[in-house]
């Protein structure tokens, strides 16, 4: 297999996962609506003052509380990673297996830019989208 059919791979497979965790949990949907309507009344404000622009930053980019090491959060973090290398190299002999078709570059490049713009159509509707490369031609 190519880069290019190998990074499709990781980008569906974490796309999928994201909007998997979203569809499934109630707390991260509605936290993420709230966020979308905040970031969408700031985003509507030509002239934004100081704390405006740090609400509109820190609802674009909420900070994460920082990682403690323990043993617990460790085993957490190695957990979901064995996940997604697992799932990763399983898509990938189900892919390698029934699959023939290899991608090119810049194939890849094209369904990075599209795939998002697609879903958000589809996921405006629910008000779950994510931000994609439309934001840039308001």
């Amino acid at each position: 297999m190519n880069i290019a059919t190998n990074l499709f791979l990781a980008y569906i497979i974490y796309f999928a996962s994201m909007y998997i965790k979203l569809a499934f949990s109630k707390e991260k949907r509605e936290s993420h609506q709230s966020n979308r309507v905040g970031i969408e009344r700031l985003r509507n404000i030509a002239y934004k003052t100081k704390e405006e622009q740090k609400e509109f930053l820190d609802l674009k980019y909420p900070k994460s509380p920082p990682f403690v090491w323990s043993f617990k959060n460790v085993g957490i973090m190695i957990f979901k990673l064995a996940i997604m290398v697992g799932l990763f190299i399983g898509c990938r002999y189900l892919w390698r297996t029934y699959i023939p078709f290899q991608f090119a570059l810049w194939q890849v490049f094209i369904i990075m830019i599209v795939l998002p713009i697609i879903l958000n159509k589809i996921l405006k509707k629910y008000n779950l989208q994510q931000d994609d490369l439309l934001v840039y031609f308001r």
